[in-house]
């Protein structure tokens, strides 16, 4: 019983995951100087690693620090990245070792985080030094 709720969780968190970098996207898409990435459900139906899809995040990260948007923006955008990037190397761990209930607590903060970063963004009150 507790392998298949581990599953189930497993399943929904990946599930998340896959929505969080779809929301992330848009994020990056909507900035002064848009940024886009790779869409990550095409790269997963075409049976592809997602590896095109993990460097244009990665560079993303990069390129937000010439955005003229407010440090603190600029801090937000890159925790949520990097947020994203330490849910999804988790679940990769999970997939390959086994949902041990730790890892997917891991994964389940990782996520959450993304979304205080994601309200941080949206609050849509730029700072003093905002550009």
């Amino acid at each position: 019983m507790a392998d298949h709720d581990s599953r189930e969780r497993f399943l929904m968190l990946a599930e998340a995951a896959v929505g969080a970098y779809a929301y992330l996207a848009g994020l990056l898409a909507d900035l002064p100087v848009p940024v886009v990435i790779p869409d990550l459900v095409q790269a997963m139906d075409s049976d592809v690693e997602p590896t095109e899809c993990l460097l244009a995040l990665n560079r993303a990260r990069v390129l937000i620090e010439d955005e003229p948007i407010s440090e603190a923006h600029k801090r937000a955008y890159e925790h949520m990245v990097l947020d994203w990037f330490a849910a999804y190397e988790v679940l990769a761990l999970t997939k390959m070792a086994g949902p041990a209930p730790w890892r997917l607590d891991v994964v389940e903060f990782a996520l959450n985080r993304m979304v205080t970063w994601i309200e941080v963004i949206e609050e849509d009150e730029p700072d003093d030094d905002q550009s």
